[in-house]
């Protein structure tokens, strides 16, 4: 009970702001009205400790969403009308089946010798992940799990791990104590950011779960003994509609050299046989004679929603205001990192604030079309905010003409320090035509150094991939992996809030053409 009082009065304050910041001066043009100032102010707030992460399901998640619907209704937006694909107020209600765990969550490796049994908590936790497989697993040992081809070297060449186990090696390989890949790319796999250049692209070829075999470093950093499991006694489940698009982040697992050594019992080889320095020597295979079983006892099922935050300027063109110009960021980011808040400034608070200061800028000069504004849910349990948002409506596909995603826009990585360059990913459907439109637009306005990569690893790892899968022209813009990515080191000090400026500016002046011209082109390579 007084935990409900305390989070109403909590919402209730959130309401009161927009009074108070309505009542300030505001600069004297709507390009003008983002400022580095606001965006730190909003940043601030969601990346706080006290926000916990903004882990989808929480109660800090749904304070993070009433802030978001606080600013759109200050800013003058409206909400979609109608209570159409679970639309309620600024609210998108996203459907989840909310399961309750039994304790006794366990694995069974299927050998020829019989069956043997792992406790979770005990022989294995859960460092990451959303998605739990179903029956028993073939295994697949991948190595590294490194595919930079053009320097010779894939890991998941002729490999198949759809619905299968993959062990995957930390790290990157050495002969005779050198680096086998040119120095730079060693480096970008050898730290704890390689292992997400690594899964972005295993990811996406479906394996039902991945097993870490940490290299030294990373036994350091992340021991398996004292850093808390990711799964919990509450796991939930997305039950929205079926689309094109089926990107889910299987479990990564962390194990005890006890179940590790009973993985590779009696196999040609194993990481604990990967000798340093000669790393070079083995070759991945499929694991003889052995099949592994999650056995996920179910004590309760309910169902749940999260909340995606959806506001609409309208158009000004009575024809073209029924056409739509979408612009977005995931509001999530993830649970406790190794017992510590992971803050998600850039990743993705800084995404957030700039839709908000998008949002007020484009109210005060509304376009031709309509422009609708999303805060997502979930983006980090799989994109399913926007999957939803998408495939369920309320609007219809054929009528989105563009989709612009803001995923980090905050930070730099070290090899860009010098210029400062950001990123600017998509599908590579729509690389030939969207990057010299990009470009026309920022060298007339915010000239920022933009570095246009469609085929990065992180190219389709976010939400605008919910609409690219439906054909719809998108891109994001975005940071680039540096290593306080899903750390407790984001954090909001770091920001560059100049760089947060120019590139919301940037995606602001894109918007404002997109949502002005007499015909939004389908930037299709050919058409």
């Amino acid at each position: 009970m007084i935990k409900r009082f305390l989070f109403a009065a909590i919402s209730g304050f959130f309401l009161f702001i927009p009074s108070v910041i309505c009542a300030q001066d505001t600069p004297s043009g709507p390009l003008e009205s983002i400022t580095s100032a606001e965006l730190r102010d909003h940043i601030f707030f969601l990346a706080s400790d006290y926000m916990a992460g903004r882990y989808g399901p929480s109660p800090e998640y749904e304070i993070a969403a009433q802030y978001a619907a606080s600013q759109f209704a200050s800013a003058g937006l409206v909400p979609w009308p109608g209570d159409t694909a679970n639309m309620h107020g600024y609210f998108q209600e996203v459907p989840y089946q909310k399961l309750t765990l039994d304790s006794g969550l366990t694995w069974v490796l299927h050998t020829r010798e019989g069956e043997k049994e792992f406790r979770h908590n005990v022989d294995y936790k859960v460092f990451e992940g959303t998605y739990f497989p179903e029956g028993p697993m073939e295994v697949v040992f991948v190595g590294y799990g490194i595919q930079e081809p053009e320097y010779g070297w894939d890991d998941l060449e002729g490999i198949d791990v759809e619905g299968k186990m993959v062990v995957l090696m930390t790290g990157a390989p050495m002969k005779k104590g050198e680096p086998v890949l040119p120095d730079s790319i060693h480096k970008q796999y050898s730290s704890m950011m390689g292992l997400q250049r690594k899964a972005m692209p295993l990811i996406r070829q479906s394996p039902a779960a991945v097993v870490l075999a940490l290299d030294k470093q990373l036994s350091a950093m992340i021991p398996i003994d004292r850093m808390p499991s990711q799964l919990k006694e509450e796991y939930y489940q997305y039950q929205g509609p079926s689309g094109d698009q089926d990107f889910r982040i299987p479990l990564i697992y962390l194990v005890s050299d006890e179940l590790m050594q009973a993985l590779f019992e009696n196999q040609k080889t194993s990481p604990a046989r990967v000798e340093e320095g000669e790393s070079d020597k083995y070759k991945p295979f499929t694991l003889k004679d052995l099949t592994v079983e999650t056995r996920i006892p179910v004590k309760e099922r309910t169902g749940i929603a999260l909340k995606n935050v959806v506001a609409m300027v309208p158009g000004t063109d009575p024809e073209l205001s029924k056409e739509y110009i979408t612009v977005g960021a995931h509001l999530d980011h993830v649970m406790l990192q190794t017992g510590q808040v992971a803050n998600g400034a850039d990743d993705n608070a800084s995404g957030s604030a700039g839709v908000l200061e998008i949002a007020e800028a484009v109210a005060l000069d509304p376009p031709r079309r309509s422009v609708v504004f999303i805060t997502y849910t979930a983006e980090e349990m799989g994109l399913q905010g926007s999957h939803y948002f998408v495939n369920a409506g309320p609007l219809d596909p054929e009528d989105i003409k563009f989709n612009v995603n803001l995923d980090m826009i905050g930070r730099t990585t070290e090899e860009n320090k010098e210029t400062r360059s950001h990123y600017v990913l998509g599908s590579s459907d729509f690389e030939a035509k969207l990057v010299p439109f990009i470009s026309d637009i920022n060298e007339a306005s915010v000239q920022w150094p933009l570095i246009y990569d469609f085929h990065h690893q992180f190219s389709g790892s976010s939400d605008h991939t919910s609409y690219s899968n439906k054909g719809i022209p998108s891109f994001f813009f975005f940071s680039g992996d540096h290593q306080d990515l899903h750390t407790p080191d984001d954090d909001p000090e770091k920001i560059e809030y100049d760089k947060a400026e120019s590139i919301s500016r940037l995606a602001y002046l894109i918007t404002m053409k997109l949502a002005n011209m007499d015909e939004v082109p389908d930037f299709r390579e050919g058409e």
